[in-house]
């Protein structure tokens, strides 16, 4: 696989958030929509129509854009525009003022500024879920780490503290053994992983696609530990919210919105290609890259059951303040 530009493009617009796996191949450039409900799912008139969203330059977030491309919000009486920000954060404080109708972003951030109080979310569609290889833990060629029991005491990079990647990877590490305690964690952009890592400044990276890809073409990377295994298998990452109040007045309006992109997940099941179209649109990942990289799981319902373990680890972990009952923050599934 060539890299070069590609590669640099690939860091780039995986800098905001991880993600990325097994989307199964198959089918023809040419998808044909899943059976939709009928506009507005037959339940009265969207009490609104024009939805601008906040959304990530990352694969994650492809959801919205298949849908727009599809015309699956069209269907569904919707007209939307995506908003780009560059991490989750930034987005909240824009959905509090009421400049933006809902956003999407990841699980962790959203579950802590609802949990102090910064805002009162309500979860209009689960987004992306790890698969199997959508996140590594990598060593260099000449490493002496060789086995997941050879990462206690080291230095790992995350892109912030206390967020999803440590969530994940603490469970993964007791499943295999290893004192989740004696790991290391220090934040480093994504521009300057691979840097660190060559310097020593880490002794493992933390990777995601496409930078997977790359570490591993490049510069022979081995993949020592999967962050995306065991008890973490299907770990939600990001999903859609709007604020509670936003809701409560458009309930409609979000449940076309939720079959929208549930009906574009189903389309991304089968058909890789509807995502690797869009991808150029909104990241910086170009069309070669596009074709060759691993994609995320994209939630085509709704599961409370399996988010209810983002909040839960969570509050084992001590990052939240009370316990969160996620089944109260989510709407049922309206797909089919």
């Amino acid at each position: 696989m060539r890299l070069g530009r590609s590669a640099k493009a690939a860091i780039i617009g995986f800098a905001v958030t991880l993600g990325a796996v097994a989307c199964s191949t198959g089918g023809s450039t040419t998808a044909s929509a899943p059976p939709s409900a009928s506009a507005n799912g037959g339940g009265g008139a969207l009490e609104k129509t024009k939805l601008k969203i906040a959304t990530l330059p990352a694969i994650d977030s492809a959801a919205i854009y298949v849908a727009i491309d599809q015309k699956l919000f069209e269907q569904e009486g919707l007209d939307v525009t995506p908003q780009v920000v560059q991490a989750a954060p930034e987005a909240i404080p824009m959905l509090v003022n009421g400049e933006i109708d809902a956003m999407f972003g990841n699980y962790v951030s959203m579950f802590q500024a609802h949990d102090k109080g910064a805002i009162k979310i309500h979860v209009l569609a689960e987004g992306s879920r790890a698969a199997p290889d959508s996140l590594s833990i990598m060593a260099l060629p000449n490493s002496p780490i060789k086995t997941p029991k050879d990462l206690a005491g080291k230095t790992i990079n995350v892109n912030v503290l206390h967020n999803f990647q440590e969530l994940a990877l603490t469970q993964v590490l007791k499943a295999n053994n290893i004192d989740p305690g004696t790991i290391k964690y220090v934040p480093v952009t994504f521009q300057n992983i691979m840097a660190s890592w060559k310097s020593g400044q880490i002794d493992a990276a933390y990777l995601g696609e496409p930078l997977v890809t790359a570490a591993t073409s490049s510069m022979g990377a081995r993949k020592i530990l999967d962050p995306a295994s065991g008890p973490a298998a299907e770990f939600p990452i990001s999903g859609y919210i709007s604020t509670q109040d936003w809701y409560d007045k458009n309930p409609r309006t979000a449940a076309a919105f939720q079959r929208a992109i549930h009906n574009a997940a189903k389309l991304m099941e089968n058909n890789r290609e509807v995502v690797a179209k869009v991808l150029p649109n909104f990241t910086q990942i170009d069309a070669s890259t596009a074709a060759t990289v691993t994609f995320p799981y994209f939630s085509s319902s709704d599961n409370p059951v399996r988010l209810q373990r983002v909040a839960d680890w969570m509050w084992e972990a001590k990052w939240l303040g009370k316990e969160i009952d996620v089944k109260t923050l989510m709407s049922p599934t309206t797909s089919g």
